[in-house]
């Protein structure tokens, strides 16, 4: 695509004819546009390599054509675009057709020459605008940022600002610039300003890198009076860490020494509580045994057997018979003072006997002795 021309019933696309093929350019091979300006619908437009015009009246959206080539390579200003904001872009919708939520447009270049730093031979830019303000960019289908196309179309010539392609009216306004505005616009043509644009960002990078210089100074000169005070510092705190370090080691082992006491003294404890549990079980078992005895002994007593005759005087005073008026008294067991065990009514002492008492029976002579008549 050697450069548009647009009049007021024409626009000319110049492609490089035959002879021209052979060298290597811009080739424009298709352009294809959906909801920008007037072309609400998609519209495919085929370039050969020979000259193609766009014939038409006025207002049939000829000019629209350069718009959206312009602005699908990244044009910014929207004074040459013909509009004031990116909604200006988008179908507006007409009677018969609603407007559209988003404009795009894909130009497609032939690069088998090799004319483009990419790796195809054909390579496709996209612009999308939403109503929203947002623009996308894409690249072969890939979504990249303006600054990526900027860079791909810097030196082909097709970058932004640039004159290949010249609008309508453009002509006049180069015709009516001041010699400075004149030398720029020669500037651009000639492809200087990829190197212009280079040299700015450069400039401003060392810009930035002289203010983080001027910022570091700053910063040393503010350290540099208390350098001495932060090596005592850094050293103070590498000797406390050192020191606690050396604490929490002996913290470790005073520790793990009395939990391994404390772990013996538990041994031996429940060792004892367990020996103290098996005595006290044999303990138990002697007590049953000698509860047992006694159970068998006191009901095995031989009191009423035959012969048994009273051995001491309290047993001889158990045989006597109480009045009938008077319920006896019941038995109570009391240890004497030699340690042994007797009987004793509950008053203390022993009833005296008298003439109204009733007599004793005589005692059975044929076996020597007897039982008490109480028993």
């Amino acid at each position: 695509m050697g450069a548009m021309r647009e009049g007021p019933g024409v626009t000319t696309a110049r492609t490089p004819g035959t002879r021209e093929a052979m060298g290597s350019g811009p080739r424009l091979h298709s352009l294809e546009l959906q909801g920008y300006k007037s072309f609400a619908s998609r519209t495919p437009f085929e370039f050969g390599r020979t000259v193609t015009a766009v014939v038409g009246p006025n207002g049939t959206g000829k000019s629209n054509i350069s718009d959206a080539i312009r602005w699908v390579l990244g044009e910014q200003s929207y004074s040459l675009l013909r509009g004031r904001k990116t909604e200006d872009m988008i179908f507006s919708g007409s009677d018969a057709r609603p407007r559209a939520g988003m404009a795009a447009v894909t130009i497609t270049f032939d690069n088998r020459d090799g004319w483009l730093p990419i790796d195809f031979e054909q390579v496709s830019i996209s612009r999308r605008a939403f109503r929203d303000g947002q623009n996308e960019y894409l690249l072969n289908g890939q979504r990249v940022r303006l600054r990526e196309i900027s860079d791909l179309l810097s030196g082909s010539g097709l970058a932004q600002r640039t004159y290949t392609i010249v609008g309508q009216g453009l002509v006049d306004s180069v015709l009516s610039l001041r010699a400075e505005d004149r030398r720029l616009l020669f500037e651009e043509a000639a492809g200087i300003g990829l190197h212009r644009s280079r040299r700015e960002e450069a400039v401003r990078r060392l810009d930035k890198t002289r203010h983080n210089l001027e910022r570091a100074d700053d910063i040393l000169r503010e350290v540099r009076p208390r350098l001495r005070s932060l090596e005592r510092q850094a050293k103070r705190a590498q000797a406390f860490e050192q020191l606690r370090g050396q604490l929490n080691e002996a913290l470790r082992t005073w520790y793990g020494y009395h939990w391994y006491l404390r772990q013996e003294t538990a041994r031996a404890a429940r060792a004892q509580v367990e020996a103290v549990t098996q005595e006290r079980e044999a303990l138990l078992g002697q007590l049953d045994t000698l509860g047992q005895q006694l159970q068998s002994a006191r009901s095995g007593w031989p009191r009423r057997a035959a012969g048994w005759r009273p051995s001491s005087a309290s047993e001889r005073i158990a045989g006597r018979r109480w009045p009938r008026n008077r319920r006896p008294p019941r038995p109570s067991w009391r240890g004497d003072r030699h340690g042994g065990k007797s009987w004793r009514p509950p008053c203390g002492r022993w009833p005296r006997a008298s003439s109204r008492s009733a007599p004793r029976r005589p005692r059975s002579r044929s076996s020597g002795g007897g039982l008490p008549n109480s028993l």
